[in-house]
């Protein structure tokens, strides 16, 4: 029983491999959900695939049945997006989350500036925000430093970076 090669044809990728790309077509059409509009609008998507990734933010949480064949419709729809697209995404996604992993490290070490005592932060803070309650920063700061000397939840040091995060998102 032996093959004979004109039997041997290549009949393209495996069903395994289909189902792969699939499935991380759908995993990118997760993270587009997501995504910040303003950073969607920048992705150059085409327009059927931003109606379908609207039409699945405006589907109630509750509905998670819709939400599932929403979610494989817009990987359905990502199939038609030429390759270089999906590669282009793939990395402003990647860009994006650096730059929020970098941002984020800003922040926390602002916040462990202030923690420590570090004046200079805190004179930097009131002069890059005027607006800012001095008084609410150096009693969140002194109850965060209460707070961990008595091993208690670091309620006070969350709300600092809370502030922190907001102060600069308004900027």
């Amino acid at each position: 029983m032996t093959d004979k090669p004109e039997q041997l044809q290549d009949t393209g990728p495996s069903k395994s491999q289909l189902k792969r790309e699939m499935s991380a077509l759908q995993d990118l059409g997760e993270k587009l959900i997501t995504m910040n509009p303003s950073l969607l609008a920048k992705c150059d998507l085409p327009q059927n695939l931003l109606e379908a990734i609207g039409e699945y933010q405006r589907i109630p949480t509750a509905k998670h049945g819709a939400l599932k064949r929403q979610l494989q419709y817009i990987g359905k729809v990502m199939r038609d997006v030429p390759e270089e697209v999906i590669q282009q995404i793939n990395q402003q996604l990647l860009q994006h989350d650096l730059k929020e992993k970098k941002y984020f490290h800003m922040l926390e070490t602002m916040r462990e500036q202030l923690l420590s005592g570090d004046n200079d932060s805190l004179t930097e803070l009131v002069t890059r925000f005027p607006e800012i309650e001095i008084q609410q920063i150096r009693n969140l700061i002194r109850n965060a430093r209460r707070e961990a000397e008595r091993n208690m939840p670091a309620e006070s040091s969350r709300k600092l970076f809370r502030l922190l995060r907001d102060l600069h998102q308004d900027q």
